[in-house]
């Protein structure tokens, strides 16, 4: 596996055209849009971004408003042009494509059907230029995500089942018939770290040509922690949030059950979009048998330019994922000094030893429900030393550009033979 292949220098700027389901000014969809934001702020200089996305954001029915569907708009560093659904179909994507000069193609994932698949069938038959490519697969490649299993033992059948979804033969399927017929050739694969490296290689072959390179964290400037936001933690008592789609890979319906036997006075905030209803309605009667000491309130989907504020305001982000590749939801809460308990499934590892929070098995709730009845019993002073081991820590990854270096490696390398 690759980690950094050199560049050379380079006169002008390597243009890079993204195709991303959705984009700024949408705040709905999550890690890609996030992810291709910092792209943009950070890499900003020896890469320019031109865009093709969404003329709305992720569930909704009407465009963004004051938008003309199919002109290109300067956003931060970016130019970005909005597609209506009719522009979705390929002819209008394909012209789209034609008239936007570009040195790389990047995909930010491997089953979009019209921003990968339809791009990569265009690019193969000769009706848009033959560009490099670089696919971002962002853990679809899971085996758990294609069917094959990999989750923790103690998640259900049917709720494993909706992970993979009845579309995970046909993504099989697919994988096959475009290795088959050559489709996948000449990509360059992004992983965010080694263990979607490998699951690149498990479903597209040893000889797939994988470069790690990890999701950027925001610039310093972007995620300011709130100061004016304040909140008191006394003994006994917890503010505890959840933040992300609700679906089954976010692990909502653990996060309820490991607060089951927690003693004290516990409040959950739950934000997010709901994704899948019935899965919702799962978490929703979960939550109306717990115990009367623990209380919630779900508080629907947050503008980005909230989220501090809302970490600001709680004393730990419960957050049992499935599988993340960066979590950048984990670094808001870092960041806004919020320490969070998660899975052991995410970039974010060894979070007890900076005292920012805890990264465990998913196959021990028991542990869980112990580091959550630690945050309840701490004390005022005790949680203020896991407040600033966390700030510290979120502060940290924002200011390290080893990340930003291999990403453009990841571009310089794609527009270079093998």
């Amino acid at each position: 596996m690759t980690q950094a292949e050199g560049s050379g220098p380079r006169a002008v700027p390597l243009a890079v055209l993204t195709l991303v389901e959705y984009y700024l000014p949408g705040y709905k969809a999550g890690g890609p849009l996030r992810t291709v934001e910092n792209m943009v702020a950070r890499l900003v200089g020896p890469i320019t971004f031109r865009i093709i996305t969404r003329d709305r954001d992720c569930g909704d029915e009407r465009p963004y408003p004051d938008l003309v569907t199919g002109r290109r708009y300067r956003v931060g560093n970016a130019e970005v042009q909005y597609l209506a659904s009719r522009g979705e179909r390929p002819r209008g994507l394909r012209r789209a494509m034609r008239e936007t000069p570009h040195d790389v193609l990047y995909l930010n994932s491997l089953f979009s059907t019209h921003f990968s698949l339809r791009p990569l069938l265009l690019r193969a038959i000769g009706a848009v230029p033959r560009r490099p490519v670089v696919v971002a697969p962002r853990g679809e490649l899971h085996p758990g995500a294609l069917g094959l299993g990999g989750w923790p033992r103690w998640v259900p059948p049917a709720v494993a089942e909706r992970l993979a979804g009845p579309r995970a033969l046909k993504k099989r399927l697919y994988i096959a018939l475009g290795r088959r017929v050559g489709l996948f050739r000449d990509v360059v694969w992004q992983a965010s770290n080694d263990e979607e490296g490998r699951h690149v290689r498990a479903a597209l072959g040893e000889g797939a040509r994988v470069i790690v390179a990890p999701d950027l964290a925001p610039l310093p400037d972007l995620t300011p922690r709130p100061r004016s936001v304040t909140r008191r933690k006394r003994a006994g008592e917890l503010r505890v949030m959840f933040l992300s789609r609700i679906d089954p890979k976010k692990n909502l319906a653990a996060a309820i059950a490991m607060l089951r036997t927690v003693r004290g006075a516990v409040h959950l905030d739950i934000y997010g979009p709901v994704e899948d209803g019935g899965y919702w309605a799962t978490c929703q009667e979960a939550l109306r048998t717990l115990p009367a000491n623990i209380t919630s309130e779900y508080r629907g989907a947050l503008l980005h330019d909230e989220v501090g504020a809302a970490f600001s305001s709680h004393h730990l982000f419960l957050f049992p994922t499935l599988g993340e590749n960066f979590g950048h939801v984990l670094l808001e809460s870092l960041v806004n000094g919020c320490p969070v308990l998660t899975s052991d499934r995410t970039p974010w590892r060894g979070l007890e030893a900076h005292r920012a929070g805890w990264d465990l098995s998913l196959d021990d709730h028991a542990a869980f429900s112990r580091a959550v009845q630690r945050c309840v019993d701490m004390s005022a002073e005790e949680f203020r030393q896991w407040s600033r081991g966390a700030e510290a820590l979120g502060a940290r990854q924002l200011h390290d550009e080893s990340a930003s270096e291999l990403n453009r490696a990841l571009f310089a390398a794609a527009v270079r033979p093998r």
